[in-house]
């Protein structure tokens, strides 16, 4: 008889689905049993492998009751160690929880600008003076951008926006006054404000069979029974681990038993922290934390903080001094002046004229170096050695600084004298020569001036368009009128001022003929009669009634030509 009729889980395994969806279709026909038919006398496989388990081991029955033992249906998740050890590590854990570590968004309404720092660019400006080379700029920026102390970030708020709170006791800046308050609390500067001591209390009397303890810091919180064990889990989970849920710090917690746990809780109990506002002697002190805390806000906050909309820190910073959004922006413009460093170039120009450095272009670039570039003209007269150097400089374009001093120096010299070191640093600090970061050497030559543009003779005239026809007309018969004149004018030569003084006949008075003196006569005898006819003015003015009635009659008009423009008859078209 076969396994098959034997075994009786045979047709029970059979009606449960443990393979995937795909595989447990009911339409397809079930696939016929393997035989050994033609084969050796080898025993099939599955009924091999039954022995086998028989024999030794546990066999497929334990198999299958292992895997019903969860309910009947499907198997249990996996759970174990990695590939290098063992252990119960459930990995479900971290696809179902919370992320460890989120995103924190830059603040709303702060802008983050990065500025080299004034001691960082002293320093660099005394380097440049030393050495004599000229930087780019750009160089420069990249210098300062390489380390964040090297750097300042301005932060500025809108107007929108609350302000910010500043540091007055140490470097710090922050967006709430609750942010604020805490890290003033666990700072250095709360010593300032308020004093603090240690002393020495009785240890609570009691039969404690188990202590709390937690899980991360070790710290330990009291039996779970005792009256100041929430008080002290939760000021535990606000001062240290305030950036995960209270529910899920409080899974950490541990409870220990023993008489050896019991006792060093008891340790931790006999010391106790008060606290006393600096200032003044009637102050009581304080035993709870939540009441010192509450004193230093209402009573030395103002000591510690300043509101305000813009404010200048350090790029390097603790994290732990800057609000976490604000830290956020303070990423971001640090990260984006390092992709681009030309941001920073205005502000290290303003940097270095304030240490007195000079900033010039040169090819097309800023550049700053010990003095401003200064021509030296190819016939100046120099001192045999910077002279030798100028002419060796010009003759081997692009030059370079140990080929200098091998084409200059004596045989035999290793090392530059000082006085040729003297000679070249002279030349560096007048500017003749400008030695490069990549040690190459360049003369400043004279440039030649460029030619003056030629001006236009004549000046067009914009001409302007009358708005009525008639008047387009008048204005363009005077043009041609005029430019007729203004041929005629060009095509007479006149003669110049030496012609005529030479010319004796220009100078001298025309004679006139007898018909022009006739004609003048004529013109001065008839002058009187003209004045004779024209009458005096007389003083008395005369009225208005005597004018008008002269001519009363001759030029009296009807009285539908007075009527006004809209009462006056219309004539039918």
């Amino acid at each position: 008889m076969s396994d098959s009729e034997t075994d009786p889980l045979r047709d029970l395994l059979s009606q449960f689905a443990l393979g995937p969806s795909w595989a447990r279709s009911t339409d397809k026909p079930q696939r016929a049993p393997r035989t050994d038919a033609g084969k050796d006398d080898r025993p099939p496989r599955r009924e091999g492998r039954d022995d086998r388990q028989q024999g030794g081991g546990r066999g497929r029955d334990d198999r299958d009751r292992r895997d019903n033992r969860g309910g009947g249906e499907g198997r249990r998740p996996f759970q174990g160690g990695g590939a290098g050890g063992g252990g119960n590590r459930n990995f479900q854990d971290r696809r179902n929880g919370p992320p460890q570590r989120e995103d924190i968004a830059p603040a709303q309404g702060v802008r983050v600008t990065i500025v080299p720092d004034n001691q960082a660019v002293h320093l660099i400006g005394k380097e440049v003076h030393q050495v004599a080379r000229v930087y780019p700029l750009f160089d420069v920026a990249q210098i300062l951008l390489a380390e964040r102390a090297r750097c300042r970030a301005l932060f500025e708020v809108e107007e929108s926006r609350p302000p910010l709170y500043l540091g007055k006791l140490d470097e710090s800046l922050f967006l709430t006054r609750e942010e604020a308050l805490h890290h003033l609390w666990q700072s250095e500067a709360r010593k300032e404000l308020m004093d603090e001591e240690t002393i020495e209390v009785e240890p609570p009397k009691g039969n404690f069979q188990s202590v709390a303890r937690c899980g991360i810091s070790g710290e330990w919180l009291g039996p779970p029974n005792f009256h100041s064990y929430q008080t002290n889990l939760r000021r535990l989970h606000r001062e240290r681990f305030s950036n995960m849920p209270f529910e899920a710090y409080s899974a950490k917690v541990r409870t220990e038993r023993g008489e050896e746990a019991v006792n060093a809780w008891l340790e931790t109990t006999k010391q106790k922290t008060r606290w006393k506002l600096k200032g003044g002697e009637d102050n009581p002190w304080i035993d709870e934390r939540v009441d010192a805390e509450r004193v230093l806000a209402f009573g030395a906050f103002d000591k510690a903080f300043a509101e305000t909309r813009k404010a200048e820190i350090s790029a390097a910073i603790p994290a732990k001094s800057l609000s976490p959004s604000l830290l956020a922006s303070l990423r971001v413009a640090g990260s984006h002046a390092r992709k681009h460093p030309a941001i920073l170039i205005p502000a290290v120009c303003r940097a270095l004229e304030a240490e007195h450095l000079p900033v010039f272009k040169r090819q097309g670039k800023l550049h700053t170096g010990p003095a401003r570039p200064h021509a030296l003209a190819p016939d100046a007269v120099l001192a045999e050695r910077p002279g030798k150097m100028v002419a060796w400089i010009r003759e081997n374009s692009p030059a370079k600084l140990a080929g200098l001093w091998q084409a200059v120096l004596p045989e035999g010299s290793t090392a530059p004298p000082a006085e040729y070191a003297a000679d070249l640093f002279w030349l560096l600090q007048q500017g003749h020569i400008l030695l490069y970061t990549d040690d190459t050497l360049v003369v400043q030559e004279v440039r030649e001036p460029t030619p003056p543009q030629p001006k236009s003779e004549k000046k067009k005239k914009k001409k302007t368009k009358p708005k009525d026809p008639s008047a387009a007309a008048a204005q363009g018969e005077s043009q041609e009128e005029s430019t007729e004149e203004e041929t005629e004018a060009e095509a007479i030569e006149l003669p110049s001022a030496e012609e005529l003084l030479n010319d004796t006949a220009a100078l001298e008075t025309p004679d006139t003929s007898d018909e022009e003196e006739a004609v003048l006569e004529n013109a001065s005898e008839e002058e009187p009669s003209v004045t004779e006819n024209v009458q005096p003015e007389s003083s008395e003015e005369v009225e208005p009634s005597e004018q008008t009635v002269s001519h009363a009659d001759d030029t009296k008009l009807p009285d539908e030509d007075f009527a006004e423009p809209s009462e006056a008859p219309q004539k039918p078209e």
